[in-house]
C-alpha cells in the first residue's frame, strides 16, 4: 500500500534536488559566460596590437633626411645598457610584457593564406587558415587546443595601417619570438589574424566553482533530508491523531463526533464528512435495531398463535375443529408473505435483481392491479377515478413496476375510509418527469407521519392490531422504484385529508 508520507518525502526531496541542480548549473554557466566574456574583451583589446604587427611587414625605411635636418647619434657611442634592439624584438617584447603570465599566441596570414607572422609553439594543425574569409567582417571566437592547453581564439580580417615610403625587405633568420617570411606582403593588402589567450585561469576558476557547487549540494541534500523528515513528521501529526480517534469508534460509540479544534484548515472538510458519516451510521444502526425489534414483534405473534393452536390440538384431540386448519393456513401464509417480502426487499436494495426492460401500457397495469382489490373497494363503496391516457407507455421492467403499482393501490384500498375516493392520474406528456399520481382520502393522518411512511414495519396504527398488513408494502415499493431509477414522493393536501403518492423519473 502506498504511503502519503513516503510519497511526499520522495517528491519533496526530488523537487529540492532538482531546484539545487538547476541553480548550480545556472550559476556555473553564468560564471563561465562571464569568464569567456572577459577573455573575449581582452582579445578585442589586443586587436589593435595584431593590426600593428600586420603593419610591420609593410613598414618602410622612410625618406632619407639630410644631416642638416637631423643628426643621429652613433649607436656605438651609446652606453651598453641603452643599446636598442631591432624593432621586431621591441614590439614582441612589449606584447609579452603586456601579458606576463599567459602571453597570447597569434598567427597572421595574407589574403591568399600565406603566413606572414606567428608566435612560437603554434603549429599548422592548431590554427588553420579559415575557409571563408568573407564572413570575418566581425571577429569570430572559438576554442583551440595547443600543447595540451586550451585557448580562446579570435579570428579577424583587417587592413593594416597604410605604410609610407619605399618597401623594404624584412630581415630573416633572427632569434626573436617572431617568425617572418622573406618577402613582405603587398602594401595595405587585407590580412587575416588569429590571436589566442590561454583559458587555464578560467578552467581553474570553473573547477573550483564546480567542486564548491557539488560540496554545497551534498550538504544541502543532507539538510533537506532532515528538514523534510521533520516537516512531514510535524505536518502529519493531525492525521495520526484523527486516525487514533477513528480507531476507537465502534457500534456502541456512533454518537461520537470529531472536533475541529486544533486541526488544520485542510482537515476541516474531512472532519465534516466524517461527522456526517457518523450521523448516517448512527441512523442506519438505529433503523436496523428498530427493524430487528419490529421483525421479532411481527413474527412472534403468528408463531405464538401457531404454538397455541398446536398445544390445544394435542391436549384436546376430541375437540378438533375444521377452523384450526384454515387459521393455520392463514398464519402460515402471513409468515410466508413476510419472509418473501423481506427477501425481495433485500434483493432490490442491494441491486441483485436483474432488469428486463420492455414496453408497458400504464393503464393496462393499473386495471390489472385494481382487480385484485376490487372486493375491498366495493365493500367500502370507494369511488375510483382513473385519468390515464390510453396511449401512455413506458419502457421498464414489467414485473417490478407491477409490484410498485400493486402495493400503492393496496395501501390506498386499505386506508381509504368508507365512501372515500381514489384518484389515479397519468397524463401523456414527454416534458414532465411525473409518470403516475395516486391519491386517496385518509383519516387521522398527520404531517409528522410522512417521514416514516417508507420505513419497514411502520404502521399508522401503533397498536398493530390489524394483521392484514405487515408494514413492508411502501418500503418494498420504494426499493423497487430505486431499482428502476424512479422515485416515490408522498405528500398531504386538503387539510391533511388526502394523501398523494407520485412516481417520478430521476435525473440519473
Amino acid at each position: 500500500m502506498s504511503s502519503i508520507r513516503k510519497r511526499l518525502f520522495i517528491w519533496l526531496l526530488m523537487g529540492l534536488s532538482t531546484l539545487w541542480a538547476i541553480a548550480g548549473i545556472g550559476i556555473y554557466l553564468a560564471v563561465k559566460k562571464s569568464e569567456l566574456t572577459k577573455i573575449d574583451s581582452e582579445l578585442l583589446r589586443l586587436q589593435s596590437a595584431i593590426r600593428f604587427f600586420g603593419g610591420l611587414s609593410q613598414r618602410t625605411e622612410g625618406p632619407i633626411r639630410p644631416d642638416r635636418l637631423l643628426s643621429r647619434i652613433n649607436r656605438e657611442n651609446l652606453p651598453g645598457g641603452e643599446n636598442r634592439r631591432p624593432p621586431d624584438l621591441r614590439i614582441t617584447q612589449s606584447l609579452t610584457d603586456f601579458i606576463k603570465e599567459n602571453p597570447p599566441k597569434y598567427r597572421i596570414w595574407s589574403a591568399n593564406g600565406t603566413i606572414i607572422r606567428q608566435s612560437k609553439g603554434l603549429s599548422e594543425k592548431n590554427v588553420q587558415f579559415p575557409e571563408n574569409t568573407e564572413i570575418l567582417n566581425e571577429p569570430i571566437f572559438n576554442s583551440i587546443l595547443s600543447e595540451g592547453d586550451t585557448y580562446r581564439a579570435m579570428t579577424v580580417r583587417f587592413r593594416p595601417p597604410r605604410p609610407r615610403g619605399r618597401p623594404r625587405t624584412v630581415p630573416s633568420g633572427n632569434d626573436s619570438e617572431v617568425q617572418t617570411q622573406d618577402e613582405a606582403p603587398p602594401r595595405n593588402a587585407p590580412q587575416i589574424a588569429t590571436i589566442a589567450l590561454s583559458t587555464k585561469s578560467m578552467e581553474q576558476t570553473l573547477q573550483f566553482l564546480l567542486f564548491a557547487i557539488i560540496a554545497i549540494g551534498i550538504i544541502a541534500g543532507f539538510l533537506s533530508f532532515l528538514l523534510v523528515s521533520l516537516a512531514l513528521r510535524n505536518g502529519l501529526k493531525p492525521l495520526n491523531s484523527m486516525g487514533n480517534n477513528l480507531s476507537s469508534v465502534n457500534s456502541s460509540s456512533l454518537s461520537h463526533r470529531f472536533s475541529k479544534k486544533g486541526l488544520p484548515i485542510e482537515l476541516a472538510p474531512i472532519t465534516d464528512h466524517l461527522n456526517d458519516l457518523m450521523a448516517r451510521l448512527e441512523s442506519g444502526f438505529n433503523r436496523e435495531r428498530q427493524f430487528s425489534s419490529d421483525l421479532a414483534h411481527e413474527l412472534r405473534t403468528p408463531i405464538a398463535e401457531l404454538k397455541m393452536m398446536s398445544e390445544v390440538a394435542l391436549r384436546w384431540p376430541e375437540k378438533k375443529n375444521d377452523n384450526y386448519a384454515l387459521e393455520t393456513l392463514e398464519i402460515s401464509q402471513q409468515l410466508q408473505d413476510t419472509i418473501e417480502t423481506l427477501l425481495s426487499l433485500n434483493r432490490f436494495e442491494n441491486g441483485q435483481e436483474k432488469l428486463k426492460i420492455e414496453e408497458l401500457c400504464l393503464k393496462t397495469v393499473i386495471n390489472e392491479c385494481l382487480k385484485k382489490h376490487e372486493k375491498q373497494i366495493s365493500n367500502k363503496d370507494i369511488k375510483v377515478d382513473i385519468k390515464v391516457d390510453e396511449g401512455k407507455v413506458i419502457d421498464t421492467d414489467i414485473g417490478i413496476f407491477r409490484t410498485i403499482i400493486n402495493n400503492l393501490l393496496s395501501n390506498a384500498a386499505e386506508y381509504t375510509p368508507q365512501n372515500g375516493e381514489i384518484k389515479i392520474l397519468g397524463k401523456k406528456s414527454n416534458s414532465s418527469d411525473e409518470i403516475l399520481r395516486i391519491s386517496n382520502n385518509v383519516d387521522g393522518m398527520e404531517f409528522e407521519m410522512l417521514e416514516h411512511l417508507f420505513e419497514r414495519f411502520w404502521r399508522a396504527d401503533n397498536s398493530r392490531s390489524d394483521s392484514s398488513h405487515i408494514g413492508l408494502g411502501l418500503s418494498l415499493s420504494k426499493a423497487c422504484a430505486e431499482a428502476l431509477s424512479l422515485k416515490i414522493n408522498a405528500s398531504l393536501c386538503e387539510n391533511a385529508e388526502t394523501i398523494q403518492f407520485s412516481l417520478n423519473r430521476t435525473n440519473s
